[in-house]
């Protein structure tokens, strides 16, 4: 009970706290209710009883309707009563008449606050033509009742006619709520946004206008102009809007009503001088302006809002037509849309710029016809092949002018409208060209390659069918390898370059140069206004090739070899003639290099199989098909194992044991010779590190290797990684090897010297400056060519040349082993001779590392002296 009653109390507070926020409403609104009633009475009623004029209904009227709260209203109307009661009290009224009058007033707004709520809803809009019209409704309808109660009373109490007291009360009540509210609910209406605010000098204008004239009409009786006032009305209603329409009306209202009261103004003119029924026309006046007048300003109001909503629309039309431009602007293709009868709607600017046209040269509204006659006169389009269909769905892809692609999608629309977008792919095409290029040419040198080479080949031997006559040539670089390993590879690749400009100089443009891979390149020639003639072409170009070149700052010069193939006689698919191109290529080479050489398949059988051998060499690595065997080499005086001579083998599958003497020269011509002597160099280091201490291994070396700067670094990491001490390797190298590259030789050599490694020249004798290598080379051993132990035991010159060779050597520290010992007196007389060590088939044949038995005493040794010089 006692949370009952605190809420109860607080409900109370709140409420008393909401009334109280609408207490100058409320007291306002009693005040001037009372004043009007006052007024009124004290100076317009008639002889029933009757106030002519009752504004004070409208302006309760008008509250109810501004006040929000239910709360509110009741109070305002129980003010109101209280105040109409004390104005009639104050005029001296008896105490029935002021009960019965006061309690029909604000009865009569009660019941035409509810009929407006009812017809209008709960906001009153008078600035609308049926909202008006429901108003004028109710304010007709709602004084009825009231007023014959009042009516009724004024006869029971004061005795007056019924009719007339009915007829005033209600003319006067309808008048006031017609008049009074709407300028008071107008007057606190928001203003209308899409309503032009008249100026504060047009307002003064026009109501200084309507007081003029209604002064004129009212304040003389000779002329009846009371009618003539309508259409100010009606001007101010159409010019000022609502608000001024009301508060025209009720100057109009007062002053016709306070005039006529008083005898002044048109009505006098009337034959009836009856007050009362001057008040009635006045009334009457009154009703019909005030009705024209709000009719037209809602009728102007209805249009402003027409107008200003038909400009919104127009304005969010606006704006989201500049949403859609800024989107379509912000997209990466370009965007035109025809309708129906194919003209633009909208078009983005990438499709102007794609076309390079101006927003003014194709606005919306431009038909097709008309745009592909802008896009030609701009540049864009070509003249022919630019006709569109816009009926179908299609993907085409457009050329312009400038360069650029330009891929079309078109799709047609329901309506019949077309869009279309527009993509530009140049750069996409741009790549796909370059792609192809890269695909079908060197990077380097910017010459086909062997795939579009193979292409052209098959075209010139189908061409070959119907007589037309080509030649296919392979080209080689004498010595590129040289050129790499000396002034590096960007010296090389500038090489690559040179020559492949100086062979465009020396063909055709029909004529076809492409590169094949590292030096190797390839001509095809093919019959054109005159038949081709390969031996000058070729002629041509070993002229031009050989000319001098400055790489690297060195003036370099190079040759170049060249072997030719003529289909269909050399063959009649294109591997045929590339094969029989390449065979003749190695011909070329062999027969000196810096020379060309025809095909020709009866004299190049051998050269075919040596190609053969070439060709398989990378198969053979890769297979592990090469092997290694050993051949002893013994001490001089002992006869015991001193060293193992590495030598490869191969084993071919189909061929069977191929020589070295074969396969070296091949492998050093296509550069594979590294490959496999650093695979032999390992393997017989790794051999190696499982003999005994005192037995060295011995590897033979190409003059590639001994060219390459960097063999001495990969010997050393083969040695880290076989364990084998630097002191049990030794490397082999010819005179040969040396001469070519003499100042990289010496410098390598060298280097394996500092390494712990020692060299020995093999084949000592046969070269042309074995002496000078004595002298210059950092040397440890020679190997005594076998053409001076060869006659040895039969030759007393060869007996002299080699013991010279041998004391010579000693001199100079250097320690010798004689190669070819075949013969036991051969091995003899080169012990005898105090060569350091021996080797040759008498001593042992190469062979697998696996059938030397080191556990084995000694070598016999020699057991009597031999007199050298008999």
């Amino acid at each position: 009970m006692e949370q009952a009653r605190y809420f109860t109390a607080l409900t109370d507070s709140i409420e008393r706290a909401r009334t109280h926020r609408d207490a100058p409403l409320i007291v306002g609104t009693a005040v001037a209710y009372g004043v009007a009633v006052y007024l009124a009475i004290s100076l317009t009623r008639n002889s029933t009883y009757v106030a002519a004029i009752w504004p004070a209904n409208g302006i309760l009227l008008a509250a109810l309707l501004t006040c929000p709260r239910p709360v509110s209203r009741y109070i305002l109307v129980a003010a109101c009563f209280l105040a109409n009661a004390t104005a009639l009290t104050l005029n001296g009224d008896q105490l029935a008449t002021v009960l019965t009058f006061a309690s029909v007033g604000p009865t009569e707004c009660v019941l035409a606050f509810y009929l407006v709520h009812r017809a209008c809803g709960r906001h009153v809009e008078l600035t609308e033509v049926w909202s008006v019209i429901k108003f004028v409704a109710v304010c007709l309808a709602a004084p009825i009742l009231p007023a014959a109660f009042g009516a009724a009373a004024a006869m029971l109490i004061f005795g007056a006619p019924f009719a007339e007291a009915w007829t005033t009360w209600y003319l006067s009540d309808s008048l006031g709520l017609l008049i009074v509210t709407p300028t008071i609910v107008l007057l606190n209406a928001k203003p209308n946004p899409y309503s032009v605010v008249p100026s504060s000098e047009s307002v003064l204008r026009h109501f200084l206008l309507l007081t003029v004239a209604s002064l004129t009409v009212f304040l003389q009786s000779s002329v009846p102009l009371l009618f003539t006032l309508v259409p100010i009305s009606v001007l101010i209603a159409f010019r000022l809007g609502s608000r001024y329409a009301a508060m025209a009306t009720l100057w109009l209202t007062v002053v016709s009503l306070t005039c006529t009261y008083q005898g002044w103004g048109p009505v006098s003119l009337m034959n009836e001088q009856s007050t009362s029924t001057g008040i009635w026309v006045v009334q009457l006046f009154s009703f019909v302006s005030v009705l024209t007048s709000l009719l037209v300003a809602a009728e102007i109001a209805e249009r402003d809002r027409l107008k200003g909503e038909l400009e919104r629309v127009s304005r969010l039309a606006s704006e989201r037509r500049e949403q859609l431009d800024t989107a379509l602007d912000a997209m990466s293709q370009g965007v035109c849309l025809f309708d129906r009868d194919a003209r633009v709607v909208v078009r983005n600017s990438q499709f102007l710029e794609i076309y390079g046209l101006t927003k003014y040269q194709a606005p919306p509204g431009t038909s097709l016809i008309d745009l592909l006659d802008i896009c030609r006169s701009a540049g864009a389009v070509p003249e022919e092949g630019s006709t569109i269909e816009l009926d179908i769905d299609s993907d085409t892809e457009q050329h312009l002018v400038g360069g650029r692609f330009v891929r079309i999608n078109q799709r047609v629309l329901p309506d019949g409208g077309v869009i279309c977008t527009y993509t530009d792919f140049t750069a996409e095409k741009q790549a796909e060209t370059e792609l192809l290029h890269r695909t079908l040419h060197d990077v380097l040198t910017g010459l086909p390659n062997r795939r579009l080479l193979v292409e052209r080949i098959d075209e010139a031997l189908e061409s070959a069918k119907t007589g037309k006559q080509a030649v296919v040539m392979l080209l080689d670089i004498d010595y590129f390898k040289s050129v790499n390993d000396n002034l590096g590879h960007a010296a090389g690749d500038g090489l690559l370059r040179v020559v492949a400009d100086r062979l465009r100089s020396c063909v055709r443009e029909d004529d076809t140069i492409a590169r094949l891979g590292g030096d190797e390149f390839a001509l095809l020639l093919r019959d054109g206004d005159q038949p081709c003639d390969a031996s000058a072409v070729a002629r041509r170009i070993l002229d031009v090739v050989r000319q001098p070149v400055v790489l690297e700052g060195k003036l370099t010069r190079v040759g170049m070899s060249i072997g030719i193939a003529r289909p269909p006689e050399d063959g009649t698919t294109t591997d045929e003639i590339l094969k029989a191109a390449d065979v003749a290529l190695y011909k070329a080479k062999r027969s000196g290099r810096g020379k060309f050489a025809f095909f020709d398949a009866a004299a190049d059988a051998g050269a075919c199989s040596a190609r053969r051998l070439e060709s398989e060499l990378r198969r053979a690595i890769d297979e592990q098909e090469f092997h290694i065997v050993y051949q002893p080499i013994t001490a001089g005086s002992s006869g015991d194992i001193a060293a193992l001579e590495a030598l490869v083998r191969w084993h071919h599958p189909e061929l069977g044991v191929i020589s070295p003497a074969e396969f070296i020269p091949l492998a050093e011509h296509n550069g594979l010779i590294v490959e496999i002597g650093d695979w032999v160099l390992e393997k017989a280091c790794r051999d190696a590190a499982s003999l005994p201490a005192g037995i060295k291994i011995s590897v033979n070396l190409s003059r590639v290797q001994v060219s390459d700067r960097d063999f001495v670094a990969r010997v050393a990491q083969i040695l880290e990684r076989t364990a084998l001490p630097p002191g049990r390797l030794e490397l082999e190298v010819t005179e040969t090897a040396i001469l070519d590259n003499e100042t990289n030789a010496c410098r390598v050599l060298e280097e394996l010297r500092e390494l712990g490694v020692s060299v020995a020249i093999d084949d000592f004798g046969v070269g042309q400056s074995a002496l000078s290598c004595l002298r210059s080379l950092p040397i440890g051993r020679i190997k005594i060519d076998r053409s001076f132990v060869n006659d040895l035991a039969t030759d007393l010159r060869a007996r002299s040349i080699f013991v010279a060779v041998v004391s010579l050597a000693k001199s100079l520290g250097i320690k010798t082993t004689a190669e070819g010992i075949e013969t036991e007196q051969q091995r003899i007389i080169a012990a005898l001779a105090g060569c350091d060590h021996l080797q040759g088939y008498l001593l042992g044949r190469p062979q697998a590392l696996e059938n030397f038995d080191f556990d084995r005493g000694p070598a016999p040794r020699i057991k009597a002296p031999l007199d050298i010089a008999s």
